[in-house]
């Protein structure tokens, strides 16, 4: 499984789009709150920037998550293709 695309929302979530078709919802304001590198993400431009190759999405050097941290800590979403 790997990323086929991340859309930044309000409040710091991620929607985080799977080549299996599915859809999760990961909240990193916890992270922002718990790990003091991730403090920069609460910067809306650079949180807005975010990028993603295969298994991992990233905004620069010191902050970054894997697929297996967003499966984990995410939220399933219901949707259809066209949404």
């Amino acid at each position: 499984m790997k990323l086929i695309n991340v859309e930044p929302k309000d409040n710091y979530v991620l929607r985080v789009y799977l080549d299996d078709d599915s859809v999760v919802d990961f909240d990193v304001r916890a992270e922002l709150e718990r790990i003091p590198c991730y403090k920069s993400l609460y910067d809306q431009a650079l949180f807005k920037a975010v990028k993603f190759k295969n298994k991992r999405i990233y905004w620069n050097d010191q902050c970054d998550f894997n697929l297996d941290q967003i499966l984990d800590r995410g939220h399933p979403v219901n949707h259809t293709r066209n949404q």
